[in-house]
């Protein structure tokens, strides 16, 4: 006789009596025996999955009945004794000897409908939380909440509050089910489409509400733009424009002009347009126009394009959202067949908050290998818009220096124990995760972050008085950890935003994450710029804070004055250590100390390709106090002011290796980014270094082994047309190889658009590419300056050359060709 799959509410007095939690597996795929290990409740415990067991008193078992007389199945794991719990992770745990199990093993599902949440009739999302708050309030060992595949459609935020935590020091774990792909979306589908604009071929379906996104399929469709906006002189309120064009644009208030200035991004709308004057709409011109200083202008300056406009809707993968009438037009890309691919609006900002309170905390819950996709964000379309204080903190005051923090699609308030593990965060319209009020012991760990509008992951906040010198020390953010994330394509919408930033926390540890295309700086650490270490009695709670081991490359691809790692007020006893900070795109420091930054020891860190590998400012409040000693640098190109440096400054022993890195360098430079056991989050890169052949080079400094040398800011180049009408480049895998994509990086040093389009990516198993399949084009709209094209293919055949050729005309220079191994 075989049991049920779970432990129904009927045995909770027996499930109590197992014992402790084995051991925090990971959400991989099932394992057939147990898995034993401490829980111990750290921010630094990670999850762990092996196949073998150690414990003495709690085995795992295979099934020997996988299904029942029917053909069905009888629990996750085909078939467990009837004293025996199913964990479809780890099999059969033999919870009724004493040892470690289990508190419950519970399964939700998107069209989940069940009371009990077991295997052959899964709950809800929600019933699945109301059976929680059940179990939670005595736990011996884990609750373990499955989500099997598919899209949980929410209709409002899931929250979770102090009556979803864990107890015992045990905790609540809401995971993938083995295998399968469970995702939190905040969208809704969008069709069936018409064909309304055969000659621009735009097609409309009906809209739910408003949004300011669209994806069809893996890809974000653009707001409907206008090209570069000269001739326009500023006003008092806006704009004189070159013509009266704009002045019959149908709907000119969903109308939003766009610049970006030094590190900041501005998006306000337009309130009319009469003749040529271009009148902006208040609040966000008036806060626009506020950041004056130094005798330099930080403000909104001329336009650099419109946006959200039907008569501006004319590229392919543009869209129009008419918000009166609740229809969507849309230019779908080459190749993409509107009556298949799925296309979503998102209708949701928030996907999970995790509402705790000081006195009433949310803790020890985990989430593992789920994915929070399509959360929008549709403040900046109001008349506040999006006006850019410094790194995704926006001003709100009409004319005054309030300001807010851009929100984030998941957060957690007043949480401890909060594990982020294997997860995916992607199409959001604003920030990805955030933990702020009191937020400590959380761990954010393996999870990838790509395709989100603002920054990816935030940690405290600046805002307000007590964010920095709080009455109550439990509302500080505190003891938190960052690590092993893959994070990529940020900033999307609000390039001024930081992929992983800090206010004042404290004890808080960045930590072997990997950041890869961005358009402003990658970690930011500290706020204040001085000012409140030294207008108030006692420190900011801002100290112990650790960047280390991190790699961060391609970043500041848009804006200026950032860097690869960036601090800002004193923190004592904090660290920049160990990192790797290459191909910067405009400056300033690869290592920058900004305003204030004090207490900071920057040692063996190593940078190259970057305009200035430190910089070390006095501006305002001096940065002081800080050692940096034992980096390595590719030039000796430092930015400090004065020079010499503040005596209280100790810059000395650092190393410039020129055009050969050290052996001690490149020992750093390898055991930066993403820990071992974590890189299957992103493919690896398999064709550096690696035999290159071409159609042609231009010269002797433009050789085919530019093309993969890990140095976007080199590149190849063939011959012009009149000799090579059809160039091309490619690489040599050695040996046929599954592939998932390639990251091809643009000229960086020169902008030459004719460079960004018209290409295509074919994969080859003969030398010659006669048998040559293409999986990959880029049209032909350039991509902006200093772009990386992320092309991905779904094709698995295993190919051993991989061909960028050019397919229409037109020059062709590739800064980096970075291949990506299928996962």
């Amino acid at each position: 006789m075989r049991s049920a799959i779970v432990r129904p509410l009927a045995l909770l007095a027996v499930v109590a009596a197992c014992g402790d939690d084995p051991g925090r597996a990971s959400a991989g795929p099932p394992a057939t025996t147990s898995t034993t290990g401490s829980s111990t409740g750290s921010a630094t415990d990670e999850p762990t999955s092996t196949t073998t067991s150690t414990d003495a008193t709690t085995t795992s078992t295979a099934p020997t009945e996988p299904t029942s007389t029917t053909g069905e199945p009888l629990d996750a794991c085909g078939g467990c004794d009837a004293d025996q719990l199913c964990d479809p992770a780890e099999g059969c745990l033999d919870c009724a000897s004493g040892g470690p199990c289990p508190e419950a093993v519970l399964y939700a599902a998107p069209d989940g409908a069940g009371s009990e949440c077991t295997y052959t009739d899964p709950c809800s999302l929600q019933g699945a939380q109301a059976v929680v708050r059940i179990l939670n309030t005595v736990m011996t060992g884990d609750i373990r909440v499955y989500l099997r595949g598919g899209t949980y459609a929410l209709t409002a935020p899931w929250v979770l509050t102090a009556d979803d935590s864990g107890s015992g020091g045990h905790d609540v774990v809401w995971r993938a089910f083995p295998g399968e792909a469970p995702v939190l979306s905040g969208g809704v589908p969008v069709g069936p489409w018409r064909l309304v604009d055969p000659a621009l071929n735009i097609h409309r379906a009906a809209v739910p509400g408003d949004s300011r996104h669209l994806w069809i399929g893996d890809d974000r469709a653009v707001r409907a733009r206008g090209p570069a906006a000269p001739g326009f002189v500023e006003t008092p309120t806006g704009y004189t424009a070159p013509d009266a064009a704009m002045a019959a644009w149908a709907d000119i208030t969903a109308v939003e002009v766009v610049g970006h200035r030094y590190w900041k991004s501005f998006r306000c709308p337009l309130a009319a347009v009469a003749g040529t004057t271009v009148t902006v709409q208040d609040p966000c011109w008036t806060d626009a126009q506020l950041h004056k200083d130094m005798d330099v202008d930080f403000t909104l300056d001329l336009p650099q394009w419109f946006e959200n406009a039907r008569e501006l809707l004319d590229e392919p993968g543009e869209f129009y959202l008419d918000r009166g009438a609740l229809v969507v037009d849309h230019i779908p890309r080459a190749g993409v067949d509107l009556a298949t691919a799925p296309a979503i609006v998102p209708v949701l900002k928030t996907l999970l908050h995790g509402a705790g309170t000081i006195d009433a905390p949310l803790r020890h819950v985990r989430f593992e290998g789920l994915t929070f996709a399509h959360a929008g964000w549709l403040a900046p379309s109001g008349p506040q818009g999006y006006v850019e204080m410094q790194a995704g903190i926006r001003l709100v005051g009409g004319g005054t220096w309030a300001s807010e923090k851009t929100p984030a699609a998941v957060r957690f308030e007043a949480a401890d124990h909060v594990t982020i593990a294997g997860c995916s965060f992607t199409h959001l319209g604003a920030g990805g995760l955030s933990f702020e009020l009191g937020a400590h012991d959380n761990l954010v760990v393996n999870n990838r972050f790509e395709d989100i509008s603002a920054g990816a992951i935030q940690l405290g906040n600046v805002t307000e008085t007590w964010h920095h010198h709080p009455d109550d020390p439990a509302t500080i953010v505190a003891d938190n950890t960052i690590r092993s994330n893959f994070v990529t394509r940020t900033g999307v919408e609000y390039p001024s935003t930081v992929a992983i930033w800090a206010g004042y926390t404290e004890g808080t540890r960045i930590e072997h994450n990997d950041l890869f295309d961005l358009p402003y700086t990658g970690i930011s650490v500290g706020w204040g710029w001085g000012a409140v270490d030294v207008d108030y009695p006692s420190p900011a709670s801002s100290l112990d804070n650790h960047i280390e081991n991190n790699r961060v490359g391609y970043h500041m691809r848009v804006l200026e004055d950032g860097g690869g790692i960036y601090t800002l007020g004193a923190q004592m006893g904090s660290t920049n250590a160990g990192n790797y900070v290459h191909n910067q795109g405009h400056p300033y420091g690869a290592l920058y100390l900004d305003n204030g930054t004090q207490h900071y020891t920057v040692s063996g860190n190593v940078v190259e390709k970057v305009d200035y590998w430190l910089l070390c400012t006095t501006y305002a409040t001096d940065a002081t106090n800080n050692a940096i000693t034992g980096n390595y640098s590719e030039l000796d190109n430092p930015f400090v002011q004065p020079d010499p440096p503040h005596p209280s400054n100790t810059i000395a022993g650092n190393v410039v290796f020129g055009a050969s890195m050290p052996p001690e360098a490149q020992t750093i430079v390898a055991a930066a980014g993403l820990l071992p056991e974590h890189r299957a989050m992103h493919p690896d890169e398999l064709a550096r270094g690696l035999p290159a052949t071409a159609s042609s080079i231009y010269d002797p400094t433009h050789p085919e082994s530019q093309g993969n040398d890990g140095d976007g800011r080199t590149g190849w180049s063939p011959k012009g047309a009149d000799e090579d009408p059809s160039p091309w480049w490619q690489v040599d895998l050695q040996q046929p190889r599954a592939l998932s994509g390639a990251e091809v990086v643009m000229r960086w040093e020169l902008d030459q658009p004719a460079t960004r389009a018209d290409l295509e990516i074919v994969g080859a198993n003969q030398p010659d590419a006669s048998d040559a399949v293409v999986l990959a084009r880029l049209g032909a709209t350039p991509l902006p300056h200093r772009a990386i094209w992320p092309a991905r293919w779904t094709d698995r055949t295993p190919y051993r050359y991989l061909r960028v050729r050019k397919a229409g005309t037109g020059y062709m220079y590739l800064g980096e060709v970075r291949v990506l191994a299928a996962p």
